[in-house]
């Protein structure tokens, strides 16, 4: 039997060989637009890779899922990214417009997202070279969107369930064993403010901004429930890449004390999923040492306050 999609598939490895390829996947997105009766699969362009096969097919944007046999877990992001959208946009948020959302069968089952392509550029190739003036609308705008994302969800959350995520999450293995038990200890501790829906990944390249300067949120697969604040890390780390301007006017338009803001920050850092990137992005950005050389998880912090602007 043959099928659209011919590669092997069987640890995450093989799957990032082949999730970039245009070619590998051609006849598997010709396949699943005629299934959804949709035009343009034969012209296909890539886009900024993530963690799936995600490429600008005619009009519309189609993100393909790892499949098991890759050994990611992709279905929970499958479903998340869906609940999201749908929520962004009854909440008027600016998103993508969602077009289909499915599977199918072929040598593995394949979850995918088709959505439409906003045209525009990715808001960290033009932000940090804009007037200060640009800035600050664009900072407005985006807190404007998180005003109507960060709402608390309709069911009960225990805030020691998001501390016990920290506490199992592996990715904090590349640090050392005393560092690891610093962090358990901090975000236990911690008191946990107001969970609410997060997008959880708003960096460089999951904000457009189109023509007229109007921003869009895209890429929501990391979406989550957490304190509002666990949207800082990627916002100010990697969309404003460390920008002071940036990042001073953001503190500013929410009405934060620079001490109250750092403690919100660092306490975000690690709660965040990804948490350990942006230790090391603070640790190459403001120090000579390397990320795996701490011994105290508080220099970050101490890094923080001697760095990020009054």
């Amino acid at each position: 039997m043959s099928h659209a999609f011919a590669k092997e598939i069987h640890n995450w490895d093989s799957w990032g060989a082949v999730y970039q390829s245009i070619e590998d996947f051609r006849q598997l997105i010709e396949v699943i637009y005629q299934k959804e009766n949709l035009s343009g699969a034969e012209h296909i362009f890539h886009l900024t890779p993530g963690t799936n096969a995600v490429f600008r097919a005619g009009s519309y944007v189609i993100k393909i899922f790892a499949p098991k046999e890759s050994g990611a877990n992709t279905d929970a992001d499958y479903q998340a990214e869906i609940s999201a959208m749908e929520r962004a946009t009854q909440q008027g948020i600016h998103a993508p417009n969602m077009i289909a959302a499915s599977y199918i069968q072929d040598k593995y089952l394949f979850r995918y997202i088709i959505m439409d392509f906003i045209q525009g550029q990715e808001a960290g190739k033009v932000l940090t070279g804009w007037a200060l003036s640009q800035k600050e609308a664009f900072v407005k705008q985006l807190l404007a969107n998180l005003d109507k994302l960060n709402t608390p969800p309709s069911e009960q959350v225990d805030a020691s369930a998001i501390q016990q995520r920290v506490v199992r999450n592996t990715r904090w293995n590349f640090f050392s064993e005393s560092i690891r038990a610093q962090i358990a200890e901090i975000v236990t501790q911690s008191p946990i403010s107001q969970p609410v829906y997060v997008h959880g990944d708003i960096t460089a390249e999951n904000v457009m901004v189109d023509d007229g300067g109007q921003l869009f949120i895209i890429d929501f697969a990391d979406s989550t429930i957490a304190p509002a604040e666990y949207e800082y890390p990627p916002i100010l780390f990697s969309l404003f890449d460390f920008d002071a301007d940036l990042i001073q006017l953001f503190r500013r338009e929410i009405g934060c004390s620079r001490e109250v803001f750092i403690d919100k920050l660092f306490l975000a850092i690690l709660l965040h999923e990804f948490g350990f990137v942006f230790v090391k992005m603070i640790c190459e950005k403001y120090s000579d040492q390397d990320a795996h050389a701490l011994t105290d998880i508080y220099e970050v912090k101490r890094m923080l306050q001697a760095h990020l602007p009054m």
